[in-house]
């Protein structure tokens, strides 16, 4: 039985306690750890991680009790998941034999994740970083010290913001006004472009899309 949970994605933890609390049908947290071996230190947390994936769920009392979900809407749940992934991948088979290797663009939502993207990828730049943004302060104020570490060990860094703006370290800063997204590259290699509200950015990692993508923002800079 634990093997088979594993298999479908459970930790070594959650299983046990899983197994532990289908045999209880229900059960506090130190039921659950008593039974399953899994410590009490860790209990709390493997309950959270199995409460996530919808197989149990608490009751409003003291001390907190589990009880599982319906085991049979679990296991067609548990099937109709993997019969929906079976049914991607005929989809992708042969798919690169047919057509080359694609390129991927991920995308990116929520300002916080996005902010973190940007840092990063400027912390993992090696040669340049190209970076045009109408919201170049926000960007100091979250990776400015990253910029300042990017200079200090020799990349190039260069830098597009609107006129007035205080500029991070940079070995490069251009004025212009009118920008409506922030377009980053690094190295070459990989490209992100944002919303002005960091809300929502697409991400790829092709270094000849990226290339050409670097060399079109800069001629258009200058």
């Amino acid at each position: 039985m634990i093997n088979l949970l594993n298999n479908l994605g459970l930790s070594e933890y959650e299983a046990r306690a899983y197994v532990a609390l289908i045999a209880l049908k229900e059960g506090t947290a130190d039921d659950i750890s008593n039974i399953s071996k899994v410590p009490r230190t860790s209990i709390y947390k493997v309950m959270k991680g199995l409460e996530d994936r919808d197989l149990v769920k608490q009751k409003s009392v003291k001390p907190i009790r589990f009880t599982i979900n319906n085991l049979e809407a679990v296991e067609e749940q548990i099937i109709s998941d993997i019969r929906e992934g079976f049914s991607l991948l005929r989809r992708v088979e042969g798919l690169l034999s047919e057509g080359g290797t694609p390129a991927l663009l991920y995308t990116i939502t929520g300002r916080k994740r996005i902010l973190e993207k940007i840092g990063e990828m400027i912390e993992s730049s090696q040669k340049t970083v190209f970076l045009a943004s109408p919201d170049m302060r926000s960007i100091r104020l979250e990776h400015g010290n990253r910029l300042k570490d990017a200079v200090d060990r020799g990349v190039e860094v260069s830098l597009v913001l609107d006129p007035f703006i205080k500029a991070p370290d940079c070995t490069t800063a251009i004025r212009k006004e009118g920008m409506i997204v922030t377009d980053l590259v690094v190295d070459d290699q990989t490209t992100l472009i944002a919303t002005p509200d960091f809300e929502m950015c697409g991400f790829i990692d092709n270094p000849f899309i990226t290339a050409h993508f670097n060399s079109v923002l800069r001629s258009n800079m200058n």
